[in-house]
């Protein structure tokens, strides 16, 4: 198996040069950070670490439990899930859908004090989209972008190659708008240690695999902390965590399991909160690499062995919905009705033997270690139990998040993985980014290749309106329910634990939390 490598450590001119930068980041001497200071501390215990802080390389979903709360996009969504402006407070797109005149929020600045300005923007396009960054998503939205005209401090138009109807959806959370000067001053190496962005919070610290330290940023524009000092406390462990709100050690607890929500909810003054979320769990089927799953009837059959509803209840305790599509009917063009493949496991062995399925060789399955969701581990060995029940053989890997995403996102699939347990976030009610990274022949995600498919997402996005594009991708995700290219399962809730004195509305449909809105009682 492979793991992540080492990362370089900062030389000695860089990290000389990037003192400075570093301290306003910090908010050390800044007057805002002492009224931070004043403010009610933080602990939010999470179930991963993150991989990276530099948002022009998020390798995976868990990421946004950083960059949610420090970065920030030209529009994003309100906690709704309604598109809103953030860093712009106005946008004309043009009549043929291939520019956008963005004007720019006066007041927004940057965590060391900088004005967010057009030529950050800018600045930001060319750093995501540039090749020797190696985004891994860029394709969803960067790489479109023809051109950033600077027309002064507060208006820039984007420019797109081609026309995008997912565009304003998605800025939010594949465009992030970095500070130019810090981070030229700084260099990248230096920026991924110590980045400054211009959201609610600003970075201070992190120890890896320990811990990540933030802090309310009293400069935003418009959503100020109502905390000072926030620390992220890596706990994988999922008895640790909820021994830490009964302790008081956490104030928020993220990914309760479902097994301890019951046994929390008895406790006093201790909460479960549970919003609905955008995080979908499902098993990719390698059809590039093993001819034994090539065959659409075999990944179709494999969706017919396992018993949903059985592990909908026993593993997850209720707390998730099933899924005949790889979404929820909230996903545009998800709510398409399909014949459902149900549980069937006679026919389901029926249809291997008809389609000449090997059964003397197993199935290599990877899987995800506790932490980053609830229950990955029992999932699995849940998959498995039915898999066998029908003759399939499986051997079983368990990897942490880090060494399971390194694999799972790797650039060259690994052919002795046949099957792999995944959480993907659709991060809005557009489909395109989840499903040109997940699905598309090469994307950063996908374990699947059909060119007809292929062509399907090439034209996804070229309509003029969310009216006249939702039919298209109806078509889209019936062909996909046909293809089969993963066992579908089921969309998680968001489950939090809460201490006394916490008063908190998580944001609905994400997998992650989103802090500015946390309130502590002194």
């Amino acid at each position: 198996m492979r793991h992540l490598p080492n990362r370089p450590g900062i030389g000695r001119r860089a990290a000389m040069r990037g003192t400075a930068g570093i301290a306003l980041a910090a908010g050390l001497g800044v007057p805002g950070a002492a009224r931070a200071q004043a403010k009610p501390s933080l602990t939010v215990a999470l179930g991963s670490d993150v991989v990276s802080l530099d948002p022009d390389r998020i390798p995976g979903g868990n990421e946004y439990l950083f960059m949610a709360n420090v970065f920030e996009g030209l529009y994003g969504h309100d906690e709704n899930g309604k598109l809103t402006p953030i860093l712009a407070e106005a946008v004309t797109p043009s009549a043929d859908g291939l520019a956008y005149d963005f004007t720019l929020r006066a007041g927004a600045k940057f965590h060391n004090g900088d004005p967010v300005t057009a030529e950050d923007v800018r600045f930001s396009w060319q750093r995501a989209a540039a090749p020797e960054t190696h985004n891994p998503r860029a394709a969803i939205l960067v790489a479109n972008i023809a051109d950033v005209i600077v027309q002064d401090d507060r208006h820039c138009r984007v420019t797109l190659k081609r026309r995008d109807a997912s565009f304003m959806e998605n800025l939010g959370e594949f465009f992030y708008i970095k500070p130019k000067k810090y981070l030229q001053a700084v260099g990248d190496e230096a920026f991924a240690k110590q980045p400054v962005g211009s959201g609610p919070f600003a970075f201070v610290d992190r120890r890896v695999k320990s811990f990540i330290k933030l802090r309310g940023f009293d400069g935003h524009w418009g959503r100020v902390p109502k905390v000072g000092e926030v620390m992220m406390k890596i706990v994988p462990d999922d008895q640790s965590r909820a021994a830490q709100i009964q302790t008081g050690e956490a104030d928020i607890v993220c990914n309760v399991p479902p097994a301890l929500v019951m046994p929390l909810q008895r406790l006093p003054n201790i909460k479960i909160l549970r919003v609905s979320s955008f995080n979908n769990i499902f098993v990719p089927i390698n059809a590039v690499a093993n001819p034994n799953l090539a065959k659409p009837e075999v990944r179709r059959a494999l969706n017919m062995a396992i018993d949903k509803a059985a592990l909908v209840k026993t593993v997850m305790f209720g707390f998730a919905t099933a899924q005949d599509l790889p979404c929820n009917s909230a996903i545009l063009g998800c709510d398409v009705k399909v014949e459902p493949y149900g549980y069937n496991p006679q026919k389901a062995h029926e249809m291997l033997v008809s389609a000449g399925f090997d059964f003397s060789k197993p199935l290599h399955f990877l899987g995800q270690a506790p932490g980053r969701v609830p229950q990955s581990r029992e999932t699995v060995e849940g998959i498995t139990y039915f898999l066998n029940k029908i003759g399939v053989k499986t051997e079983v890997t368990i990897l942490d998040y880090g060494a399971w995403m390194a694999i799972y996102g790797g650039k060259v699939k690994d052919p002795q993985i046949d099957l792999l347990y995944a959480n993907f976030t659709d991060y809005n009610a557009d489909p395109s980014g989840r499903l040109l990274r997940a699905i598309r022949s090469g994307g950063s995600y996908s374990w699947y290749s059909n060119p007809e498919v292929d062509a399907m997402l090439d034209r996804m996005n070229d309509f003029a309106s969310p009216a006249e594009r939702a039919p298209f991708l109806r078509q889209l995700f019936a062909k996909l329910h046909e293809e089969a290219p993963v066992i579908t399962l089921w969309t998680l809730d968001s489950i939090y634990a809460v201490g006394k004195g916490i008063s908190w509305a998580p944001t609905p449909n994400v997998s992650w939390p989103v802090l500015w809105n946390v309130v502590k009682a002194a």
